[in-house]
């Protein structure tokens, strides 16, 4: 499908099981890629439910929503970003922090995943934020898009099994 076929819009209370359906896709995927093996599914997913309505209303947060303008099609894929600052160690500055990029597998390739990423670097920059940050997995395919728009790696979390 068409990615100009689709709406950004901010999510809704109405929206919660779609929020949560799609982190716990994304945390599954993530898994798949070297990611620290998943918890009781029904645990994550309350705690998800929990997260979401308590940020929901939060101005400091956002949940974007790819929704095909044919409706009643379900969504296709989500963003989830908040503000955060430096600890007191650093010069504080408002840094944009993604916790979640996802895109529904059918939705894949056709620049979805670039539209909410770039919608959410600009609620960031309406925000104050001077950068933006996220973390990925070394196997992740989603890397190649961050560093396409011009994310680069500044920390490397090191791994040692005991």
């Amino acid at each position: 499908m068409d990615d100009g076929a689709m709406e950004l819009r901010k999510a809704t209370r109405q929206d919660v099981e779609y929020v949560v359906d799609c982190v716990l896709a994304m945390l599954r995927e993530m898994a798949s890629h070297g990611g620290d093996p998943l918890g009781q599914e029904q645990r994550i997913r309350s705690a998800l439910e929990v997260r979401f309505i308590d940020s929901l209303d939060e101005e400091d947060h956002v949940f974007l929503i790819a929704a095909p303008q044919r409706e009643p099609a379900p969504p296709a894929g989500l963003i989830e970003a908040s503000i955060v600052g430096r600890e007191e160690f650093f010069e504080p500055k408002s840094v944009l922090h993604v916790h979640s990029l996802y895109v529904q597998p059918s939705y894949r390739g056709q620049g979805l995943g670039g539209k909410l990423l770039q919608a959410g670097l600009e609620w960031g920059r309406r925000k104050g934020c001077l950068e933006a940050e996220l973390h990925v997995l070394v196997g992740n395919p989603a890397r190649k898009l961050y560093e396409n728009l011009g994310f680069e790696t500044v920390e490397l979390r090191m791994r040692l099994g005991l």
